[in-house]
């Protein structure tokens, strides 16, 4: 919670695409790895064997033997071979700490699977390209869900912060954005300034809510899910407040400040309808939606005052300064004001809920771990 509060870095782990056959691995093996752009551009391929590849032939091989164990003894022939996944961090990140990280992750989530990995640093912020063999050792197939993407990002950032990188992992609605889950073409026709028919069909249908004069059933859903954010925050910043460590007391301000800049419930179409009517207009205003623009914002406001505050200060006696808890009076009115608005349209179990909810997720990690404990990572896997 406090690495949220101060808005450490978050990991980044999406799948990026799957591989049908060992023509199209041998394709991301070539991709990742560089191979064909010349020595000073090609970049090693580490390999779940300890192994580094740098010669074609040795990849083809390894691609064909993935494609024999994915179809070998099974009438299904029709399914991928491998996953890929980008595993990144922002822009300052040590490279080669991230590559050692996603290294140790690999080992030890998929140690009884056969994976590839290739470090990146041509972009603006270093990443790993991240191949997996669709079937493990035992013949099982894999098919990473939303709480398994949650529970790599959770390991992953605990691997860099082992290694002294500041690193977090939190679901996006614990920081105010919209978790829903979106095509990865919809984001790129973004970002080249272009409309994804998902935005199209969004728009039309909040527009035929509104001629009828019934409420969008997504902004509830946006309002409800903030609301319980808020309440479960609210809980946790009273609970330290009123700690007798001094620790507590100043997580509790830190993140009474964060909940203060987090954006208002606004889903993914919505913000990029905003975005591109702003570029649109040709200015680009402080974006009042935007944590970071807000709490810059209103720290010029602060800046401003920051003379007569002092000045105030130095008139007030120590006998008349309030004590006891690290909050003040100002910032616990705000608390009060955001567990009333979380409070509204919603009922006191919101933070049972979401408790119970992180209480699950807990479970369910709990009980793969359990399953993998007595997984052997030699067992009649391919020979790669």
């Amino acid at each position: 919670m406090e690495r949220t509060a101060r808005r450490a870095p978050e990991v980044v782990v999406r799948v990026t695409g799957r591989q049908h056959g060992g023509g199209h691995v041998l394709a991301n093996f070539s991709y990742i790895s560089r191979l064909g752009h010349g020595e000073d551009i090609q970049v090693p391929l580490y390999t779940s064997d300890g192994d580094v590849l740098r010669d074609g032939h040795d990849m083809r091989i390894l691609a064909q033997d993935w494609q024999e164990w994915e179809v070998g003894g099974d009438d299904r022939r029709k399914g991928a071979t491998s996953i890929s996944m980008v595993l990144s961090m922002p822009a300052a990140t040590e490279p080669e700490a991230l590559k050692a990280s996603v290294l140790d992750f690999a080992r030890e989530e998929f140690a009884n699977r056969s994976w590839v990995a290739a470090l990146h640093v041509d972009r603006d912020h270093p990443h790993v390209h991240l191949t997996i063999a669709r079937r493990d050792h035992d013949g099982r197939r894999f098919h990473p869900n939303r709480d398994d993407l949650f529970r790599y990002r959770q390991r992953f950032a605990q691997k860099l912060r082992d290694r002294g990188i500041e690193a977090n992992a939190t679901p996006a609605r614990a920081r105010g954005i919209d978790p829903t889950h979106e095509p990865i073409a919809a984001k790129k026709m973004r970002e080249k300034g272009q409309v994804p028919r998902i935005d199209k069909s969004r728009a039309e249908r909040a527009l035929a809510f509104r001629e009828r004069g019934v409420p969008d059933p997504v902004k509830q859903a946006l309002a409800d899910r903030h609301a319980t954010v808020l309440q479960t925050y609210a809980k946790s910043i009273m609970e330290l407040a009123s700690s007798p460590s001094l620790s507590d007391q100043v997580t509790a301000q830190t993140l009474s400040k964060f909940i203060e800049t987090m954006p208002e419930p606004e889903s993914n179409s919505e913000r990029a309808a905003r975005l591109r009517l702003e570029a649109e207009r040709g200015s680009r205003p402080i974006d009042d939606r935007d944590p970071i623009a807000r709490a810059l914002a209103k720290y010029q406001q602060r800046s401003l005052g920051a003379q007569e505050s002092e000045q105030a200060e130095a008139g007030v006696r120590p006998s008349d300064k309030p004590s006891g808890n690290a909050l003040d009076d100002g910032v616990s009115d705000r608390l009060k004001a955001f567990i009333e608005k979380a409070g509204e349209d919603k009922s006191g179990g919101a933070v049972d809920r979401a408790d119970d909810i992180l209480r699950r997720v807990r479970e369910r990690d709990l009980e793969r771990q359990q399953r993998d404990i007595d997984r052997s990572k030699d067992r009649g896997g391919p020979q790669r």
